[in-house]
């Protein structure tokens, strides 16, 4: 089988087509995003015709680095194949901890390569109704970007700028408070609100009541531990949840780095 190349962004068109081949469908805003800040990694099928198989590397700063879209064409299912790419993304991950989200068909193959589980992440999308965001939250303007980066930094426990940066200058809208923020970025059919930081679940309603309103498509945003409750009060709203809670896992360290207390929704499922 080929080698594992890292490509381009002219070659999105391909991963897009890997995912048709596996019921999949992620909106090239998201992969955009994932070329920008991170590096996607192939193998080209031996039969000439698109992928075998990718992965999305996403690093931050030198103590983190996310996985995700490992994904492998149903002909070459069962070959060894996502396990080669995963063990490639441990070695360009070299000694940052790594994180995921796992499927129910990946996480065997985390779990063989030393990936802990530590938590969960429950999809939930659509239309969402909501009373008017309160006066403790407020727009961001380019002078609170700063002090978001630290905070997100803060709280993962590693330096997103690149990732971060690049999200807000395409972002609908992002909503700050104190010790918390979310970001809302339109893709495809959904308003997705992540990243979100918050002190508290009051604080992290606020946040994310702003963030989504006024949408003019189906709102989407992947809940993670911090604040339990929250999964109850937006699915009150509208949003239904995914038929299942998906594990995230963690490679090299016991659990995640920062304080993931306070962390609520992450940019992408692919990255973290």
């Amino acid at each position: 089988m080929s080698d594992i190349r890292l490509l381009g962004p002219e070659e999105l068109p391909l991963c897009r087509r890997l995912e048709s081949d596996r019921e999949w469908s992620t909106d090239e805003a998201k992969w955009r995003l994932m070329f920008e800040a991170g590096e996607v990694y192939a193998v080209d099928a031996d039969d000439g015709d698109g992928l075998a198989g990718c992965v999305v590397v996403t690093r931050y700063g030198d103590t983190l680095a996310a996985v995700g879209m490992m994904l492998v064409a149903g002909r070459y299912g069962r070959q060894g194949l996502g396990t080669r790419l995963m063990k490639h993304a441990l070695e360009v991950a070299g000694d940052r901890t790594v994180e995921l989200t796992a499927t129910r068909f990946g996480r065997p193959v985390y779990e063989r390569l030393g990936f802990r589980p530590t938590g969960s992440l429950t999809i939930t999308m659509g239309p969402m109704r909501g009373p008017a965001w309160a006066s403790a939250v407020r727009v961001a303007t380019p002078d609170d970007h700063a002090a978001l980066l630290a905070l997100d930094a803060e709280v993962t426990g590693a330096d997103r700028s690149k990732a971060l940066t690049a999200l807000l200058t395409t972002a609908e809208r992002t909503i700050v408070t104190d010790g918390g923020f979310a970001v809302s970025w339109n893709a495809g059919p959904h308003r997705v609100i992540g990243p979100v930081v918050a002190s508290s679940e009051e604080a992290a309603r606020e946040l994310i009541l702003a963030a989504a309103h006024d949408a003019d498509r189906d709102v989407r945003i992947d809940l993670l531990d911090a604040y339990p409750g929250l999964r109850p009060w937006l699915t009150g709203l509208g949003p239904t949840e995914g038929p299942a809670a998906l594990p995230t896992m963690v490679y090299g360290a016991h659990r995640h780095p920062g304080d993931r207390g306070r962390y609520v929704a992450p940019i992408l499922v692919s990255m973290g």
